[in-house]
């Protein structure tokens, strides 16, 4: 250590512990504890840590995805990540109990778990230390003998999770009490995110004091009821089995929706049956429709979406799907119905078209030409050939970095040359 350094440290040193703990709580926890070697003054200041605490291990799991990418059966874990697994897992028992902070702005663990672990511990933790953003997500490997938590079903009003504004639970078993219980001593929750969560079969989001904002569904395999009164929410994601009853009592500040699985095609092809008002209110709509089959009476249906901003659509291409893709964009534009989107000369307003998954086959290639003749205000297209469901996922890094993508980037690239008056982005 140089001079200069050494004087910028001692110089550090000299400031009061509030100052420096709120320095060490911007960092990362493995960043704050490493600190504790510097001198006897900062042996135990990490432990008053009140940023982020961020076990996440799924992202890092390259022994385990290599894996699955090529099994179609039961997952298996190697032992390299089995090591590292109880690594981490013993890393968190030791932070958590090291920690002396009264507040914790948030606690994400993210890994497999196996009923060695104390996950009412860490429950118990996030409680006690008013965390403000809470994640568990223990996705693994499809096993028979996978161990899922119990998340508990009571609390005691005194230290309940009332400091709570972002709750995201992945594979965990949370019963319609524990959720309801959630929701009542939850006053400030913003955020609900339920994942892979299969004892639910019914779900009511509603309460007078209630200030949820975003609600995301995903996965509820047993969901059959959903109900929802929430006045300040702003945005509903879900994605999974077709619902027997879906009922929007009082949502006026909605203006985000993300509609997937198999639920999108019967909502697609009852859309009518939808409340008007809710879609009329819509800025934002996503549909993964996927390889969903839409009959043509069905989107002659489709109302209009007089203050929609921003359309996605998640499809394979074939012919029956320009149907509901033509339908939508008549409804985002208010232009004349038509089998493809070129005909009939429907001239849409669209400035910019982004492509997910661009893979330069024939129909993809087709698609492209057909909403350039319509659309003749079209300034830029943006292209990813990333699939899609790899996105945000440990296997989208191993995909781009494959023969495959390269080539669907080549030919993506040579696409710009035939449409040489739009701007090209391909990534």
């Amino acid at each position: 250590m140089n001079a200069k350094e050494k004087e910028t440290e001692e110089g550090i040193s000299k400031l009061p512990d509030d100052v420096l703990i709120n320095i060490l709580s911007r960092l990362t926890i493995k960043e704050a504890a490493k600190t504790s070697v510097l001198s006897s003054r900062w042996r135990y200041l990490w432990t008053f840590f009140t940023g982020s605490l961020d076990f996440d291990d799924i992202v890092d799991m390259r022994e385990y995805v290599l894996m699955s990418l090529d099994s179609t059966t039961e997952y298996t874990y190697s032992k390299a990540y089995l090591i590292r697994r109880q690594r981490v897992l013993g890393c968190i028992d030791k932070v958590l109990g090291s920690l002396e902070a009264r507040a914790v702005e948030e606690l994400k663990i993210c890994l497999p778990i196996n009923p060695r672990c104390d996950v009412n511990n860490w429950v118990n933790f996030a409680i006690r230390k008013r965390v403000q953003r809470l994640e568990l997500d223990f996705r693994g490997p499809r096993r028979r003998d996978e161990y899922i938590f119990n998340f508990p079903s009571h609390f005691d009003i005194r230290s309940s999770f009332g400091s709570l504004t972002s709750l995201r639970l992945t594979m965990v078993n949370l019963s319609k009490e524990a959720l309801e219980n959630l929701l009542r001593h939850c006053p400030f929750l913003e955020l609900l995110s339920l994942s892979w969560i299969f004892c639910l079969t019914s779900i009511v989001v509603s309460g007078p004091s209630l200030k949820l904002k975003h609600l995301q569904l995903k996965g509820l395999r047993r969901l059959k009821d959903l109900e929802i009164d929430a006045a300040s929410l702003v945005s509903f994601e879900y994605s999974g089995q077709d619902l027997n009853n879906v009922s929007f009592k009082h949502v006026p500040s909605l203006v985000r929706m993300s509609v997937g699985g198999c639920y999108c095609e019967s909502f697609v092809n009852n859309v009518r049956q939808f409340p008007s008002l809710i879609l009329g209110q819509l800025r934002t709509l996503k549909l993964e429709l996927g390889i969903a089959t839409v009959p043509e009476d069905a989107v002659y249906g489709i109302p209009k979406l007089p203050n929609l901003k921003h359309l996605e659509l998640a499809f394979f291409i074939f012919e029956d799907r320009f149907l509901a893709c033509a339908a939508f964009l008549k409804s985002y534009l208010s232009c004349p119905y038509k089998r493809k989107i070129n005909e009939h000369n429907p001239h849409l307003s669209l400035k910019v078209v982004e492509f997910v998954g661009f893979e330069w086959h024939t129909d993809d290639v087709e698609f492209l030409m057909d909403l350039n003749e319509s659309a003749t205000t079209m300034e830029k297209v943006i292209i990813d050939n990333c699939r899609p469901h790899y996105l945000g996922s440990p296997r989208e890094l191993l995909y781009r970095n494959s023969p495959k993508y390269q080539s669907a980037r080549t030919r993506a690239m040579e696409l710009a040359s035939i449409f040489p008056q739009l701007k090209f982005e391909i990534s």
